[in-house]
Parts: structure tokens; C-alpha cells; sequence
């Protein structure tokens, strides 16, 4: 009977961490003024310091696909000095969504969805903040840790869905 249990808690414990599978929404993290050191929830981590901080704001958005928020992630500007970003891990084929828009009421800016060693393997252009959400997809090539950031100016990210 010991034997049969340990067979079964293995295969139970490979099946868990066959798939990285999770989501996060800004919803997920409390409203800070400055976040300046790493916060995490459901497995992904805001990356912030100091010098970089980021910020979680309330901002009732509904994305075209319908996903709804009631709070954003503000980058603050773009990925410096290892800081301004969120990460995650994500296994090769599952496909990594994130949802989010510019920091700018005029301008778009682009948002990267990047591998932890910083290799871009999707861009999308977050539209001005008043308008729709942009949705940004791609599958991962490998699995591995992967980060969603900025390559400007300040973006805001409403969630990031892995599956």
C-alpha cells in the first residue's frame, strides 16, 4: 500500500509541474504608491527598486476579448537597471497572453514580452491608456522564466494569462 502511494504522490508532482499554467491580474497585488522591491502573487513577481519603482493603481478596464480588471500595473517607464518589469515561468507551447496598454494619453508605446535573458519574442503597441485594452499573445519556445516590459516610456499591464 506504501508503494502504491508514493507511485501515485510522484506521478501527482510530475503532473504539477508539467504546465507552468497560471494568471495574474493587477487585481492580485494591493494599491501601492511605490512598489520598490519585488512583490509576488500566484507565481509572478513585480520587479521594482529604488530607483525604479513601479506602482498598482485602480482602473476599471474591459479587454475586447472580455477579461475585466478593476486595477493596473504602472511600469513607470521602461525596464532599467534589472527593475520595471513582471515575471513568470511559462513551458515551451503554452501560450503566454498579456493584456495592457501605453502610460501615455498620446502616444502608443510598445510593451515586450521577453525570455529572462532578454531575448524579444513578441512586441505589441499598447494603445493610449483611455482607449480598449491591447491584448499581446505568443507561445513560448522553451520553458523557462520570461518577462513582460517596456521598451520606452511607462506601460500599464492589466494581467497576464499563461496556459
Amino acid at each position: 500500500m506504501k508503494k502504491i502511494l508514493t507511485a501515485i504522490s510522484a506521478l501527482l508532482l510530475i503532473g504539477a509541474f508539467a504546465f507552468a499554467e497560471g494568471s495574474m491580474k493587477a487585481d492580485d497585488f494591493e494599491q501601492n504608491e511605490s512598489i520598490t522591491e519585488k512583490v509576488e502573487a500566484n507565481g509572478f513577481a513585480l520587479i521594482a527598486s529604488k530607483e525604479n519603482d513601479m506602482r498598482v493603481k485602480s482602473s476599471k478596464k474591459v479587454a475586447p476579448d472580455g477579461a475585466s480588471f478593476m486595477q493596473r500595473i504602472e511600469t513607470r517607464g521602461k525596464m532599467k537597471g534589472g527593475a520595471r518589469m513582471i515575471t513568470f515561468s511559462a513551458k515551451k507551447g503554452e501560450t503566454i497572453t498579456v493584456y495592457g496598454n501605453s502610460g501615455s494619453k498620446t502616444d502608443p508605446r510598445d510593451i515586450l514580452i521577453q525570455t529572462a535573458k532578454g531575448k524579444t519574442i513578441k512586441t505589441f503597441s499598447g494603445k493610449i491608456y483611455t482607449a480598449e485594452v491591447s491584448i499581446g499573445e505568443v507561445v513560448a519556445p522553451e520553458d523557462g522564466e520570461y518577462r513582460v516590459c517596456s521598451s520606452s516610456g511607462g506601460v500599464y499591464i492589466y494581467g497576464i494569462t499563461v496556459k
